[in-house]
């Protein structure tokens, strides 16, 4: 028994030991600047990141660093500045909320997009952050934003979007409102809850190698857990105090990343104002009862589409990466049979979906879908939304 505890007692100094020696997850500080932070991110990824290709490290670095885009054209002038602070999700980067960051600025929003601490670098990154590190990110973010424009609201994708709600719960009279791309309240899984539990003898699940400079391949279960444990937190404090604060969403019923259901009782249950808006992509169909809410059947036969996925909620079919006919297919489904994800990533005829049965029998190497056929309309509700609730 003795020895037990002493070999008990060694392992969680070593572990203490290891963890101290690992550089400190990086964060926007509180009373920066955006600029100082844009400018310390520089340096902080040029020194710590993992190059997919070490002779194209300027794209990378710019892919991966947070961002800022001014309204420019003509016919911003003289309107009352609208800022959007957005952050994307988990294993993501800045680089994820390129298309509609773009859109917004054209719409003559000021937008802002974060770097979540242990991102942009390499997954082993994620082993030492913690939610309370994402949250003072946006906190701080939001903070100095808040200062600078004349109205604000907080969104984000994902994990992301689970950030921005609970700032948004928290400063409600900060913010005009909030906007949500596959927000997580829950993760699609039945067992979801043993995350925290196997973070603590078990670092991934799988580790694999990244070919994608904009995304990890891998998430160890420490930062899963971090995930389980901000996204039930945000859920009960929606759910424990409903607000009006106006709120939009866009969502995939077929989501295989987030539980669309829990979602969509959020919205009803917490998100009460009569301006907030829920656009959500099916394959089932269906009506939910919520005037709020705006159906797409999420079935493009004609261009071999079976499903919205987690990640094309809010992406272009032009997005020259990730787009429809962008560089870079998503397969990491098939990335434990070599032959199955070379054909994933070469055939010219693929399909492209949400992971299901029903699409890997239209094609076994089916690829993830990364775009929205319907950007478009996505970015004409978003628009009409922040305008209706500017104040």
């Amino acid at each position: 028994m003795f020895k037990a505890i002493v070999s008990l007692a060694f392992f969680f100094f070593m572990h203490t030991a290891a963890a101290s020696e690992s550089p400190r997850p990086f964060v926007f500080l509180e009373g920066e600047i955006f600029h100082q932070y844009q400018q310390r991110a520089s340096v902080y990824l040029k020194t710590n990141k993992l190059w997919v290709n070490e002779e194209d490290q300027a794209r990378e670095l710019a892919a991966v660093m947070p961002f800022e885009l001014i309204p420019g054209s003509s016919q911003c002038e003289d309107q009352q500045s609208i800022g959007i602070l957005l952050s994307h999700g988990l294993s993501d980067s800045p680089f994820s909320m390129r298309s509609i960051a773009s859109a917004l600025q054209a719409a003559c929003y000021y937008v802002r997009v974060l770097l979540l601490p242990g991102h942009g670098t390499k997954a082993e990154d994620l082993l030492e952050v913690s939610r309370d590190d994402w949250r003072d990110t946006f906190r701080y973010a939001a903070k100095d934003f808040k200062s600078e424009v004349d109205i604000l609201y907080v969104g984000g994708f994902s994990t992301g979007g689970a950030l921005a709600t609970e700032y948004a719960w928290n400063h409600p009279d900060d913010v005009s409102g909030v906007l949500l791309l596959s927000p997580i309240f829950k993760i699609n899984s039945g067992i979801d809850w043993l995350a925290p539990w196997l973070s603590l003898v078990k670092d991934w699940l799988d580790h694999e190698a990244t070919d994608d400079f904009a995304k990890y391949a891998s998430i160890p279960l420490p930062a899963i857990a971090e995930v389980y444990r901000l996204s039930k937190e945000v859920r009960n404090l929606v759910l424990g105090g409903p607000k009006s604060l106006p709120v939009f969403i866009a969502l995939s019923e077929d989501d295989q990343t987030v539980d669309s259901a829990v979602t969509q009782q959020v919205f009803q249950e917490g998100m009460l104002s009569e301006n907030s808006r829920m656009l959500l992509y099916s394959l089932g169909g269906g009506n939910t009862g919520d005037r709020r809410v705006t159906q797409y059947h999420s079935s493009w036969p004609e261009r071999k589409i079976l499903g919205m996925s987690h990640m094309a909620v809010h992406g272009s079919p032009d997005n020259p990466y990730y787009g429809a006919d962008g560089e870079y297919r998503v397969c990491g489904w098939h990335i434990s049979d070599k032959t199955l994800y070379e054909a994933c990533r070469s055939d010219l005829d693929n399909w492209f979906g949400e992971r299901s049965d029903i699409l890997l029998e239209k094609s076994a190497h089916a690829a993830r879908l990364s775009w929205n056929p319907h950007f478009s309309e996505l970015v004409q509700s978003i628009d009409f939304f922040l305008q209706s609730n500017a104040q």
